[in-house]
């Protein structure tokens, strides 16, 4: 007996009465329909006996399991000095039909002498006229309790953490233990009646025992004849395991518990039940009409096909259609687990085909290589080059795609800097126009503030000390200040003060917005090591711009380098936006404040009042040479990269990494640099492949183009690649 099972359960039989609305909700235990003459069923549970008292051989320990009608406690067998299990028939006033149930468990549970059986000791009494059954000690759980376990590991941890197919095959294995147990049984002419995972026992070194066979009757009954037998106004067993013959009250046979058998084995392989219901009426409603569950896993893993034709076999509603005894049940386990065809389910000639191959591997393996050899014989120096070939062309494929993915990082870089950007030069409009429309002004126009000290006058003679020259900007900046200038030179009028009034409410949303924008080393920085980055590094946010139509221009980082006719409604960057259509407007790349300072690429937009009335322009200027340094090493590198290029849909070239390029921006003198991508054909088909990548021939070399659409300004980037080394001599 289970010393270690957690229900605690004891077999109980209890009389319910079938289609009253009153039956129990707890349909998992074993029950009886009404009151029945069970002389029939019993094979000899006479109760004139004289049974030894169980203190003259057993000393009686703690309990550890209880049910309905009995009790089990340890004990120790005091002649072999053994621990035991003691089943007590609890006290049952005048019911002569208990104490007879028990005695029948007893004696056929006596008579089964077989491994998967617990071994029944002695049958006793006591001094109070008790009965005691004593057997065999097991420490273990039920299958009930195993496979509830497993469940709540799947379902805490993932069935993915698990290997479920090996769990699979142990579960398979505990199922044969029990169809070879029940199949001694049946030889015995005995069948169990009441099957159910709380009824198989798992011993801790995986031996497996079939428990209660207090409703065990005979399969062939004396004296039985289908022509004179009665209909039985009642059926034993538990609701959920019932065979529908048994539902309709038909005599029953092996088949039954083979029906039992099949819907374990649904739960064993699905971890689900077969019936799923609230209350046992519900249970039987769904048994009579076979409405069973679909064969499917509870969390999703494959059920082969054979498997869940053995399962459908055995459950099948007419019993005619079942297993018709536990050993083919057992065989058709065992074919499965072992690869082989199975008798619920043929094989088609492929099917047998392969499970030949299978089974005879010698014999497969021989006629494999004989037919290899013909093959070689045949045409051995044509599948050589043929695969030789598709190896190349497989490598050569390989390659492309890994070209196109490093050339998709490095668009997908770009445009994420262009969109962060985009979103907060959005967000520094916004909050500048609010505040600007809500700052208090006095009569004569004047702010209700003093005009901030964060903000430092462009003055190139005399600049302040926190100026330190940078080689990116060429020139001194400062990330800690705006810098502002005039085109009259004078004192600040009342609108002016107010624009760095406001300006200075958003000094340190800006500073943030550029320090962000430092690479993940720096995140824990000083603000001083942050600064000493951006001014020998830079990132590719360069400046931040803005114009206003009185001429009055602000820039972040400060700087004070600008000339005293510097007038931003004259440059480039603020003439795009004035002319745009209201929303955001990206100029041509034009050359920075000094020549060294290199080429810049600005998106600009207007700044409006509620009236419509423009306030001034606001941008950001990206630094096109810290974009190709972060390019060139980055995505695609090597002597065969020819060149890295942003266009925008006309064809215009905003960046490139390419000779060209690098070339107009040296000798180009105008304030703004057009250079066009010169192949329209070419273009067609960025423009229609948007990602992939071309392939051409270009003066005897083998050229690849990695395109890519950034959707969000509707530009497209490319990387030209030399692969003459890496194309296969023969496409075929």
């Amino acid at each position: 007996m289970n010393r270690g099972a957690t229900s605690g359960k004891v077999h109980t039989v209890t009389s319910i009465r079938i289609g009253l609305k009153n039956l129990s909700r707890e349909h998992d235990t074993s029950v009886s329909f009404t009151h029945v003459d069970h002389s029939d069923v019993r094979f000899d549970d006479r109760l004139d006996v004289k049974l030894e008292n169980i203190d003259a051989e057993y000393q009686q320990g703690k309990v550890f399991a209880e049910g309905g009608q009995g009790i089990i406690r340890e004990g120790m067998d005091l002649n072999l000095r053994r621990l035991v299990a003691i089943k007590t028939l609890k006290p049952q006033p005048e019911d002569q039909f208990s104490r007879g149930q028990f005695i029948q468990e007893a004696r056929v549970t006596a008579q089964l002498s077989h491994p998967a059986i617990i071994p029944i000791y002695s049958l006793n009494s006591d001094d109070k006229d008790g009965l005691h059954l004593v057997m065999k000690l097991v420490d273990g759980k039920t299958l009930k309790d195993y496979l509830d376990q497993l469940d709540h590991e799947y379902r805490t941890s993932g069935i993915e953490q698990f290997d479920e197919r090996k769990s699979l095959m142990y579960r398979l294995e505990i199922m044969l233990r029990v169809c070879d147990a029940l199949d001694y049984a049946n030889s015995r002419n005995i069948m169990h009646c009441d099957l159910k995972p709380e009824n198989i026992l798992i011993g801790e070194f995986r031996e497996t025992y079939i428990m209660d066979w207090g409703i065990a009757r005979q399969i062939e009954e004396p004296g039985y004849d289908p022509a004179t037998w009665v209909k039985p106004n009642t059926i034993s067993g538990t609701p959920r395991f019932l065979s529908p013959e048994a539902i309709h009250g038909e005599h029953t046979d092996q088949r039954a518990d083979i029906y039992a058998l099949g819907l374990i084995l649904f739960e064993v392989v699905t971890l689900r039940e077969a019936y799923m219901a609230r209350t046992s009426a519900e249970v039987v409603s769904m048994i009579r009409e076979g409405r069973i569950a679909e064969t499917r896993h509870k969390y999703g893993f494959r059920i082969d096909p054979d498997l869940k034709a053995i399962i459908a076999k055995a459950t099948a509603y007419n019993r005619d259609q079942r297993y018709q005894n536990v050993r083919d049940l057992a065989m058709d386990i065992r074919r499965y687990m072992g690869g082989e065809e199975t008798t619920a389910n043929p094989y088609h000639l492929f099917g047998r085909i392969t499970a030949f191959a299978v089974h005879h591997k010698r014999a497969s393996l021989l006629f494999a290589v004989a037919c290899i050899l013909t093959l070689l014989l045949t045409i051995g120096v044509t599948c050589y080059r043929r695969v030789s070939m598709i190896n190349a062309r497989h490598n050569y494929g390989l390659e492309l795609s890994e070209a196109q993915l490093h050339s998709a990082a490095c668009a997908d870089y770009i445009e994420t800097n262009i969109a962060r950007n985009a979103q907060f030069l959005s967000s520094i409009t916004s909050e500048f126009i609010f505040l600007y429309e809500t700052d208090m002004d006095d009569e004569d126009g004047q702010p209700d503030s003093m005009m901030p000290v964060s903000a430092m006058k462009n003055d190139a003679k005399n600049p302040p000390a926190s100026l330190l020259y940078s080689s990116v900007y060429q020139r001194k900046i400062d990330f800690s200040h705006f810098a502002h200038k005039t085109i009259h030179g004078e004192d600040l009028t009342g609108i002016e003060k107010r624009r760095l009034h406001v300006l200075d409410h958003l000094r340190d949303s800006i500073m943030s917005v550029f320090y962000e924008r430092l690479p993940q080393k720096l995140a824990a920085a000083s603000p001083a090591e942050q600064n000493e980055y951006l001014r020998l590094n830079g990132i590719p946010l360069h400046l931040l711009l803005f114009g206003f139509p009185d001429g009055q221009y602000i820039v972040y980082p400060g700087s004070g380098s600008y000339a005293p006719t510097y007038d931003p409604r004259g440059r480039h960057w603020y003439k795009t936006a004035q002319e745009g259509n209201g929303d955001f407007a990206w100029s041509k790349p034009y050359p920075g404040n000094t020549a060294a300072a290199g080429y810049l690429l600005s998106c600009n937009v207007p700044m409006l009042d509620t009236a419509g009335n423009l306030l001034g322009v606001a941008g950001f200027d990206l630094h096109l040479n810290t974009i190709i340094r972060e390019l060139n090493s980055n995505g695609n590198t090597g002597a065969n990269v020819l060149e890295k290029t942003l266009i925008d849909n006309s064809g215009l070239i905003l960046l490139s990494t390419g000779a060209r390029f690098a070339g107009a921006m040296e000798t180009n003198k105008e304030d703004s640099l057009t250079i066009r991508f010169d192949d329209a054909d070419l273009l067609r088909q960025f423009i229609e492949t948007k990602y992939g990548t071309i392939t051409r021939d270009e003066n005897e070399r083998r050229i690849l183009y990695c395109v890519n659409y950034l959707p969000s300004q509707d530009w497209y980037y490319f990387e030209k690649i030399d692969i003459t080394s890496s194309v296969p001599e023969t496409f075929f």
